[in-house]
Protein backbone atom coordinates (compact mmCIF):
# COMPACT_ATOMS: atom_id res chain seq x y z
CA UNK A 1 0.00 0.00 0.00
CA UNK A 2 1.76 3.11 -1.23
CA UNK A 3 1.10 6.37 1.11
CA UNK A 4 -0.90 9.46 -0.46
CA UNK A 5 2.28 11.70 -0.69
CA UNK A 6 0.23 15.39 -0.85
CA UNK A 7 -3.15 14.93 0.13
CA UNK A 8 -4.00 18.28 0.00
CA UNK A 9 -3.23 18.58 -3.97
CA UNK A 10 -6.13 15.13 -3.98
CA UNK A 11 -8.38 17.69 -2.00
CA UNK A 12 -7.75 20.53 -4.26
CA UNK A 13 -8.31 19.06 -7.45
CA UNK A 14 -11.60 17.68 -5.74
CA UNK A 15 -12.44 20.68 -5.21
CA UNK A 16 -12.09 20.70 -1.62
CA UNK A 17 -9.57 22.86 -0.48
CA UNK A 18 -10.44 23.12 3.88
CA UNK A 19 -9.66 19.79 5.36
CA UNK A 20 -12.55 18.00 7.64
CA UNK A 21 -11.25 17.51 10.95
CA UNK A 22 -11.28 13.88 11.33
CA UNK A 23 -11.33 12.19 14.68
CA UNK A 24 -7.99 10.21 14.73
CA UNK A 25 -6.48 7.65 17.28
CA UNK A 26 -7.04 8.57 21.21
CA UNK A 27 -4.06 10.45 22.32
CA UNK A 28 -2.84 11.90 19.11
CA UNK A 29 -0.51 14.48 19.65
CA UNK A 30 -2.15 16.79 16.86
CA UNK A 31 -3.18 16.40 13.15
CA UNK A 32 -0.45 17.69 11.63
CA UNK A 33 2.43 15.27 13.17
CA UNK A 34 -0.02 12.59 12.67
CA UNK A 35 -0.75 13.37 9.19
CA UNK A 36 2.93 13.91 8.89
CA UNK A 37 4.22 10.82 10.34
CA UNK A 38 1.46 8.52 9.53
CA UNK A 39 2.61 6.20 7.14
CA UNK A 40 -0.89 4.30 6.56
CA UNK A 41 0.27 0.80 7.59
CA UNK A 42 -3.46 -0.09 8.63
CA UNK A 43 -1.71 -2.01 11.01
CA UNK A 44 -4.36 0.15 13.59
CA UNK A 45 -7.04 -0.74 12.06
CA UNK A 46 -5.93 -4.42 11.57
CA UNK A 47 -5.69 -4.32 15.31
CA UNK A 48 -8.57 -2.40 16.55
CA UNK A 49 -10.88 -4.89 18.61
CA UNK A 50 -14.16 -2.87 18.46
CA UNK A 51 -13.43 -2.41 14.18
CA UNK A 52 -13.84 1.46 14.82
CA UNK A 53 -11.23 2.63 13.24
CA UNK A 54 -11.36 3.22 9.34
CA UNK A 55 -9.88 4.90 6.27
CA UNK A 56 -10.92 8.29 5.70
CA UNK A 57 -10.76 9.68 2.20
CA UNK A 58 -7.22 10.68 2.01
CA UNK A 59 -5.96 6.95 3.24
CA UNK A 60 -5.35 8.16 6.95
CA UNK A 61 -7.21 6.02 9.62
CA UNK A 62 -9.68 7.91 11.39
CA UNK A 63 -12.15 6.81 14.73
CA UNK A 64 -16.11 5.91 13.18
CA UNK A 65 -17.97 5.94 16.17
CA UNK A 66 -20.90 5.11 14.44
CA UNK A 67 -19.23 1.53 14.01
CA UNK A 68 -19.17 1.10 17.94
CA UNK A 69 -17.23 2.04 20.73
CA UNK A 70 -13.38 3.03 22.25
CA UNK A 71 -12.88 0.26 24.84
CA UNK A 72 -9.20 1.91 25.34
CA UNK A 73 -7.36 -1.20 24.69
CA UNK A 74 -4.67 0.54 23.36
CA UNK A 75 -3.76 -2.12 20.97
CA UNK A 76 -3.90 0.99 18.11
CA UNK A 77 -0.93 2.88 20.06
CA UNK A 78 0.68 -0.53 20.66
CA UNK A 79 1.34 -1.69 17.08
CA UNK A 80 2.14 1.85 16.08
CA UNK A 81 5.68 2.22 15.33
CA UNK A 82 5.54 6.11 14.78
CA UNK A 83 5.73 8.60 17.31
CA UNK A 84 2.62 10.24 17.21
CA UNK A 85 0.78 10.05 20.75
CA UNK A 86 0.61 12.84 23.14
CA UNK A 87 3.52 12.39 26.38
CA UNK A 88 0.82 13.11 28.77
CA UNK A 89 -0.52 10.01 27.63
CA UNK A 90 2.64 7.81 27.79
CA UNK A 91 3.47 9.03 31.35
CA UNK A 92 0.08 8.65 32.63
CA UNK A 93 -0.03 5.10 31.82
CA UNK A 94 3.55 3.50 31.52
CA UNK A 95 2.78 2.68 35.09
CA UNK A 96 -0.68 1.22 34.77
CA UNK A 97 -1.05 -2.12 32.60
CA UNK A 98 -3.71 -2.27 29.66
CA UNK A 99 -6.79 -3.24 30.85
CA UNK A 100 -10.29 -3.30 28.61
CA UNK A 101 -12.40 -1.71 30.30
CA UNK A 102 -13.48 1.91 30.36
CA UNK A 103 -11.15 3.26 33.20
CA UNK A 104 -9.35 5.76 31.62
CA UNK A 105 -7.23 8.30 33.30
CA UNK A 106 -9.44 11.53 33.00
CA UNK A 107 -5.68 13.90 33.26
CA UNK A 108 -5.76 13.41 29.48
CA UNK A 109 -8.19 12.77 27.45
CA UNK A 110 -8.13 10.81 24.48
CA UNK A 111 -9.58 13.60 22.03
CA UNK A 112 -9.82 17.27 22.34
CA UNK A 113 -13.08 17.08 22.01
CA UNK A 114 -17.08 17.93 24.22
CA UNK A 115 -19.80 15.53 24.39
CA UNK A 116 -22.87 17.08 22.18
CA UNK A 117 -26.46 16.61 22.39
CA UNK A 118 -28.15 18.56 19.31
CA UNK A 119 -31.88 19.34 18.87
CA UNK A 120 -32.73 16.24 16.61
CA UNK A 121 -32.62 14.28 20.17
CA UNK A 122 -36.01 12.63 21.02
CA UNK A 123 -36.13 13.69 24.34
CA UNK A 124 -35.83 17.31 23.34
CA UNK A 125 -38.60 16.87 21.13
CA UNK A 126 -40.96 15.85 23.84
CA UNK A 127 -40.36 11.83 22.78
CA UNK A 128 -39.58 9.53 25.39
CA UNK A 129 -35.73 8.33 25.02
CA UNK A 130 -32.82 7.14 27.02
CA UNK A 131 -31.48 5.05 24.84
CA UNK A 132 -27.74 7.14 25.53
CA UNK A 133 -28.22 7.20 29.42
CA UNK A 134 -28.43 3.15 29.26
CA UNK A 135 -25.23 2.77 26.88
CA UNK A 136 -22.98 5.50 29.10
CA UNK A 137 -21.38 3.40 31.96
CA UNK A 138 -20.09 6.25 33.99
CA UNK A 139 -22.96 7.78 34.21
CA UNK A 140 -22.21 11.08 32.31
CA UNK A 141 -25.50 11.42 30.53
CA UNK A 142 -28.60 11.89 33.27
CA UNK A 143 -32.02 12.66 32.33
CA UNK A 144 -34.29 15.10 34.76
CA UNK A 145 -37.66 16.29 34.57
CA UNK A 146 -37.44 20.20 33.93
CA UNK A 147 -41.11 21.48 32.45
CA UNK A 148 -42.07 18.50 30.66
CA UNK A 149 -43.41 15.51 30.63
CA UNK A 150 -40.57 13.36 29.35
CA UNK A 151 -36.84 13.79 31.02
CA UNK A 152 -34.47 16.00 29.41
CA UNK A 153 -30.96 15.23 29.00
CA UNK A 154 -28.10 16.64 30.85
CA UNK A 155 -24.20 16.20 30.01
CA UNK A 156 -21.56 16.02 33.19
CA UNK A 157 -18.14 16.56 30.23
CA UNK A 158 -15.99 16.19 32.73
CA UNK A 159 -16.15 12.45 34.06
CA UNK A 160 -16.86 11.78 30.24
CA UNK A 161 -14.39 9.31 29.06
CA UNK A 162 -15.04 9.81 25.46
CA UNK A 163 -15.67 6.08 25.00
CA UNK A 164 -18.87 6.75 22.27
CA UNK A 165 -20.78 4.25 23.21
CA UNK A 166 -23.59 6.87 23.52
CA UNK A 167 -23.08 7.95 19.36
CA UNK A 168 -23.95 4.36 17.96
CA UNK A 169 -27.40 3.78 20.48
CA UNK A 170 -28.77 7.44 19.22
CA UNK A 171 -31.43 6.70 16.98
CA UNK A 172 -31.68 10.12 16.11
CA UNK A 173 -27.70 10.79 15.60
CA UNK A 174 -28.16 13.58 17.80
CA UNK A 175 -25.08 12.83 19.87
CA UNK A 176 -21.48 13.91 18.33
CA UNK A 177 -18.16 14.91 19.90
CA UNK A 178 -17.30 18.58 18.34
CA UNK A 179 -13.64 19.57 18.65
CA UNK A 180 -12.84 21.80 20.90
CA UNK A 181 -12.67 25.88 19.87
CA UNK A 182 -8.96 26.02 21.14
CA UNK A 183 -8.03 23.27 18.48
CA UNK A 184 -10.21 24.34 15.63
Amino acid sequence: MERLEDPSRRRFFRGRVKTKQELRLPWVINEAVFTSGCTQCQDCINSCESNIIVKDEDGFPKIDFSLGECTFCNKCIDICEQPLFSGAFLEDNATEASTKDKTVNNKAKAWPVTLEISDKCLAKNNIYCQSCRDECETSVIKFNYLNSSIPQPSLNDLDCTQCGACIKSCPQDAIAFNFDQTTV
